[in-house]
């Protein structure tokens, strides 16, 4: 936990998704509980965020939407010393740690920094070479034809295994809840620093891996046109490259309020379908 108690000039940047109105209602409410309690504030829509993301100087990211809205917003913080956090306004809200409800009292506790802070580990993406961008779920390499099957090898200083499949998705623990679980993948703890490689409708009846991320994993697609998504995204094509995965340097810092860890929030939101 950082220092409680004491006032504390904050710098804080309001993150809305503006296709839900109850978001943008909420984010004029916390601007103005912010600036009675001499913290700096700033508001953005997603789509302005997008826009002005560059030279990001505020201590703390809220962000007013669902998990596409952080992971959106989570995928332009580079730096470790900015400490982000959710506040649920989509429907699973697994990468959330506030519910709206608790909106006013979150403002007052940013201000005398009476939180807990957890950083996350994210995997940096490589195409032939390339970088891509930091995943803080997965990224997912399959083929650019809906219906089509790509072949792959997969290896980790040496060849691990080779797959006919529709793709293969490559999470973090914190991803290990998403995409991946929907294939019958574990969910990992993020203390551990691993990834996830989840083959999906595999043709040689490849199971799911858990690897250590100490040494680079990379996706050779050695058959058919393939694409690489980061989070939900597009990020490229390759016919017959190479997709390369390590642990980033780029951790993320997560804000929650209570002693229970994120891991424990995504467990019990995935199984029991609440925090």
């Amino acid at each position: 936990m950082v220092l409680e108690g004491w006032l504390q000039l904050v710098r804080v940047l309001v993150v809305y998704a503006a296709t839900r109105p109850e978001a943008a209602a909420a984010a004029r409410k916390v601007a103005n509980i912010l600036q009675n309690q001499a913290s700096h504030c700033r508001v953005l829509s997603l789509g302005e965020f997008d826009e002005r993301h560059q030279g990001l100087g505020e201590d703390v990211v809220m962000v007013l939407g669902g998990d596409g809205t952080m992971l959106r917003v989570a995928r332009r913080i580079s730096s470790p010393d900015v400490r982000i956090f959710g506040v649920n306004f989509g429907r699973a809200g697994f990468l959330s740690t506030v519910e709206p409800p608790e909106l006013e009292e979150t403002c007052k506790r940013i201000t005398t920094g009476d939180y807990y802070v957890e950083k996350v580990m994210r995997l940096s993406i490589y195409a032939d070479g390339e970088f891509l961008a930091d995943a803080l779920n997965e990224a997912y390499v399959s083929s650019t034809k809906p219906g089509k099957i790509i072949e792959y090898r997969l290896l980790q200083r040496e060849q691990l295994a080779s797959d006919v499949a529709d793709g293969v998705i490559l999470a973090t623990p914190v991803g290990s809840t998403a995409y991946a679980f929907s294939t019958g993948g574990p969910i990992v703890d993020e203390r551990l620093e691993s990834m996830v490689v989840a083959p999906m409708a595999s043709m040689t009846n490849l199971r799911t891996m858990v690897l250590s991320i100490e040494t680079p994993v990379t996706v050779a697609v050695v058959k058919g046109e393939a694409q690489v998504m980061v989070d939900g995204h597009t990020t490229r094509t390759l016919k017959e490259g190479k997709v390369t995965v390590e642990k980033s340097p780029r951790s993320l810092s997560f804000i929650s309020f209570d002693e229970r860890r994120l891991f424990s929030r995504r467990l019990r939101k995935r199984l029991y379908g609440r925090p």
